[in-house]
């Protein structure tokens, strides 16, 4: 998704050819990651010939969210990116699924968050999204730790926590595994670098609640509302070891890019469900997101007039 750049972004207002938005190497975010970010999904219907923008406003309350933890001036940075995000797909009219990321990241105030001090600039990518991976995906446990919500808010989606990340899926690579599974420093199941957590047990769907060090994950919050809804299932949010990841029925992620990923093995232990809960489930968040699926409420996937 990422090997190629768009021919065009969002960049402080305008939209321009890729080449042109650019930062100094001194500024904040090349120096130390200082920047908020959000990964929203757009899900093109041939049909009607428009674009579902998934949880656009959710996404958008994230973002001003995740720039007030981290004390970023940013009045006025929802209704913003909104107009950016039109004017970008107004320009480019991909007629295909998409990934948005919206970024504001800071260039002067270094340890600072006075709003005349602070220079901050936005921007918003749009890429194309790489085909679906159908197969299940293979994960280990990260001997790296979800850096604690007393480091880092655990809630602000930012560059800088990205960088532990990394360290995560370099050694789940290395591992030959597809994806790291994050502990907290309590030794309890955090999240993937990318995606929320879930295990089935006995019927039962548990994931670990957002006091674990996990981000808000609206795809988690849709699941769990999914779940409710159409299959009379109940989630529990609940902490969870390691040792639960390898003794569950299945084990499942959800995240923007992942949507609902099933797991076929944690650290080697394979998975071999007695029941299909996971695949359920991603049936049908995948027939939300695309329209054949009613929604969890009017605006989930919000098309831009």
């Amino acid at each position: 998704m990422y090997e190629h750049n768009p021919e065009l972004i969002w960049w402080n207002g305008s939209v321009v050819p890729w080449d042109q938005a650019q930062v100094h190497v001194t500024s904040e975010t090349a120096l130390r990651g200082l920047n908020v970010f959000e990964g929203i999904r757009g899900y093109w219907d041939p049909a009607s010939s428009t674009l579902g923008l998934v949880q656009l406003d959710a996404h958008l309350r994230r973002l001003q969210d995740s720039a007030d933890l981290l004390r970023i001036p940013a009045e006025g940075l929802a209704e913003q990116v909104r107009q950016g995000i039109k004017e970008l797909l107004a320009a480019i009219d991909p007629h295909h699924d998409v990934y948005l990321r919206p970024t504001l990241y800071v260039e002067t105030g270094r340890y600072t968050a006075q709003r005349d001090t602070v220079t901050t600039g936005v921007f918003v990518a749009c890429h194309r999204t790489d085909p679906r991976r159908e197969e299940p995906v293979t994960c280990i446990t990260s001997s790296w730790r979800r850096i604690p919500d007393t480091a880092l808010p655990a809630m602000a989606k930012t560059g800088a926590a990205y960088t532990a990340f990394r360290m995560a899926r370099l050694e789940a690579l290395q591992a030959g595994a597809d994806e790291a599974i994050l502990l907290n420093t309590h030794d309890q199941v955090a999240e993937t670098p990318g995606a929320a957590v879930f295990v089935v047990r006995d019927g039962q769907i548990l994931t670990p609640p957002l006091a674990d060090g996990v981000l808000g994950s609206l795809t988690r919050s849709a699941v769990i509302r999914l779940a409710e809804r159409d299959f009379g299932l109940t989630v529990a949010e609940q902490s969870l070891t390691r040792s639960e990841l390898h003794t569950a029925d299945e084990v499942f992620l959800t995240g923007t890019l992942d949507e609902v990923r099933l797991v076929a093995s944690v650290d080697g232990h394979h998975r071999h469900p007695t029941a299909s809960i996971a695949p359920l489930l991603r049936a049908a968040y995948l027939d939300m997101c695309t329209g054949q699926r009613e929604p969890l409420d009017d605006g989930f996937a919000e098309v831009l007039a």
